[in-house]
């Protein structure tokens, strides 16, 4: 799973110039059309599969902080941890920081599947509502945050099940290598014994 993250901030006319290119960027950069459909871009957040880019840039921008104006998250999983859902996958991730925080987060994703490894990049506004206030507060990540991310992300894959079908199968196999070793051995006994039947009781090695 591979989780990285960077931040913006300064004047507040600047950042949101560049959020704004930034989404514009991630909603028509290019597509390959084997993978990919127009509408697989579009901005989603946790209760929208459609959000309007000046919607996303406006909410976010009114909602920064001194410390920092929104983040931007890039989601990766390894090729170990099968999403067959990556906007669910998403949401599932984001609620989790946001309960990790204890803090209501505006964000706003877009799906890219035009490289080798699918991905999802993730726009955070860099303040959010306190749960237990309803202030407003920063949001911040350290590294403990990313590795948090990073551990929910591989959880919310498809990765548990997976490795549960690898074991099972290895079992499966152990088990009928098990079986036929004691079936060879049913079949020698019992020709160990027809020959033995046909030469007066006397035991000879096969």
């Amino acid at each position: 799973m591979i989780v990285k993250g960077r931040f913006a901030r300064g004047n507040l006319a600047s950042a949101a110039k560049h959020l704004n290119a930034h989404l514009r960027y991630l909603e028509h950069r290019s597509l390959d059309e084997s993978n990919e459909r127009p509408e697989d871009r579009h901005l989603f957040n946790q209760d929208s599969d459609k959000i309007e880019r000046n919607e996303a840039v406006h909410d976010v921008m009114s909602h920064t902080s001194t410390r920092v104006n929104y983040h931007k998250i890039v989601l990766s999983p390894g090729t170990d941890e099968p999403v067959e859902d990556y906007r669910q996958w998403t949401r599932a991730i984001m609620q989790d920081l946001e309960e990790y925080q204890q803090t209501t987060l505006h964000w706003y994703a877009s799906y890219h599947a035009n490289t080798d490894n699918p991905h999802v990049h993730v726009v955070l506004a860099g303040a959010g509502e306190a749960l237990h206030t309803g202030e407003q507060e920063p949001v911040t990540l350290y590294r403990q945050d990313y590795d948090y991310l990073r551990e929910r992300a591989s959880d919310h894959s498809e990765h548990d099940w997976y490795a549960q079908l690898v074991e099972h199968l290895q079992e499966f196999h152990e088990r009928d290598t098990i079986l036929s070793d004691q079936e060879q051995a049913v079949q020698y006994e019992q020709e160990r014994g027809a020959i033995r039947d046909h030469n007066g009781g006397k035991d000879y090695e096969l």
